[in-house]
Parts: C-alpha cells; structure tokens; sequence
C-alpha cells in the first residue's frame, strides 16, 4: 500500500511538472532519486514522500543519495512532501533539521506550512515571501 502511495504521488508530481513545461525521467525503485526534471534553465532532483500522517521521517541514507546524485548531475536537491488530504510542500535539503534521537530527519505538516515551498516556487514561477523581502532590503 505505501509503495502503490508512493509511486501515486510520484506520477502526480510528473504530472504537474510536464504541464509547467519540464522533461521529467521517473527512477522507479528509488535508486538515486525518484524523479529528475529540467526545463533548460532548471534542473531537479527530486526525493519524493507521501503520508497521510502529519508527519514523515525522511533518512540520512536517502539524504545521501539525493545530495549525491544532485551534485553529479548538476541539479538542484528537493525533498516533495505530499500530505495527503492537505497538498504539496517542497524543502531544499539545507532547510532540514535532523532528529538527534534517531538520526532523521522529521518533518511536520506544521513544519511544512511555516517553512515548505509551494510548487510555483521551486519550479520558479514565483518568488517566495522571504525573496521578495530580502530584494527590498
């Protein structure tokens, strides 16, 4: 059932990416990263989660593989949430905390709706409030 979540959610974000005009490749079994897409002038790799929880546990090994991957593509790291029920959120890998416990990394609805981005911003179709501020300043 996760995995049928999981890959649901995936075809979701392709979806959403080819209509915003990017080529989109999904690695099926999470090998490196689960989807990488580009436009010509933005590249993503992307690690994709689902949950129906207000909460997700995202693991340094998958943390490992994404920041990687990305840096020998040359694309840019994105973890994509989607809690169900709620929508997307978006977080890049340097906006995380990590969970001295247990070494993950948490990450809460709460969370996602203070600090996430939304899908307009990462694809860079618009600027995110603390852009806009940081520009006038």
């Amino acid at each position: 059932m996760k995995y049928r979540r999981g890959a649901s959610a995936e075809r979701e974000l392709i979806k959403m990416l080819e209509k915003n005009g990017f080529a989109v490749v999904r690695s099926a079994g999470s090998k490196k990263v689960d989807i990488i897409a580009g436009n010509g002038k933005l590249f993503l790799c992307i690690e994709v989660k689902s949950t129906k929880n207000s909460h997700v546990y995202f693991g340094q090994e998958d943390m490992d593989k994404l920041l990687e991957f990305s840096s020998r593509f040359g694309g840019r790291p994105v973890i994509a949430v989607k809690f169900i029920g709620t929508g997307w959120y978006f977080f890049y890998p340097e906006e995380l905390t990590k969970n001295e416990k247990n070494k993950n990394y948490k990450l809460s609805l709460r969370k996602a709706r203070y600090v996430g981005k939304r899908f307009d911003e990462v694809i860079g179709k618009q600027k995110s409030l603390t852009e806009v501020i940081g520009s006038e300043v």
